[in-house]
């Protein structure tokens, strides 16, 4: 395993969540905001790294599907533009048939000319294995604990190689909205605690390590 950065939630609202972008070791090297509307699931996110500001806001099924058509399985659910300097990106869930009625979920995004897939792997007590794949390279693996204390989530990202960790920083973000975020939910205090199982063998063949 390569680099590895973290992101901690430091802070939570009714409608509104702010995270902290730190190394392995040292000081925290940026942060990332979210708001978000009452009736609605979605936010708006600000990400601070690297010098740049990059937005992430909520986008309609049609501008995904012309922004990124060839790559849609089945159809873009919940899609999210990405603004850096213009618009720069897209992502999506969507789903991929894997055999007989079957059926896998998978995150997409297109960031900067470049394709990247995230899968959501529960291993029970051991917390959740999200590996990204540049095409069919794994370049990255986000981890989450599944307990949760006082309604703030941690997300490690391991860089399986050098790479520019912004993908994983975004994608990291899109976990939380489509997985997390509870718009207008006071916080639970205390310890929480949530299990995930997968038992699909294409989304474990994705994930090459185990918690």
């Amino acid at each position: 395993m390569g680099e590895k950065i973290a992101v901690r939630q430091s802070a939570k609202g009714l409608f509104d969540a702010e995270f902290d972008i730190l190394p392995d070791a040292g000081d925290q090297i940026g942060r990332i905001s979210m708001k978000g509307a009452l009736g609605s699931r979605e936010g708006t996110f600000q990400v601070e790294y690297d010098n740049r500001k990059t937005i992430l806001s909520p986008a309609g099924q049609h501008e995904a599907a012309e922004y990124v058509s060839y790559e849609i399985k089945r159809s873009p659910f919940r899609p999210y533009r990405i603004l850096w300097d213009g618009l720069v990106g897209m992502m999506f869930h969507d789903q991929i048939k894997t055999g007989f009625l079957k059926s896998a979920g998978y995150h997409f995004m297109k960031f900067l000319g470049r394709e990247y897939y995230l899968y959501f792997v529960g291993f029970g007590e051991r917390g959740i294995c999200a590996p990204v794949y540049e095409g069919d390279v794994q370049i990255a693996e986000i981890r989450k604990p599944c307990m949760v204390i006082n309604d703030l989530h941690s997300f490690d990202i391991i860089l399986q190689q050098t790479t520019d960790p912004m993908p994983s920083i975004i994608l990291c973000c899109y976990m939380y909205v489509i997985s997390y975020y509870r718009a207008g939910e006071k916080t639970l205090k205390g310890k929480q605690k949530s299990i995930v199982v997968t038992k699909d063998e294409y989304l474990l063949s994705k994930c090459r390590t185990i918690l």
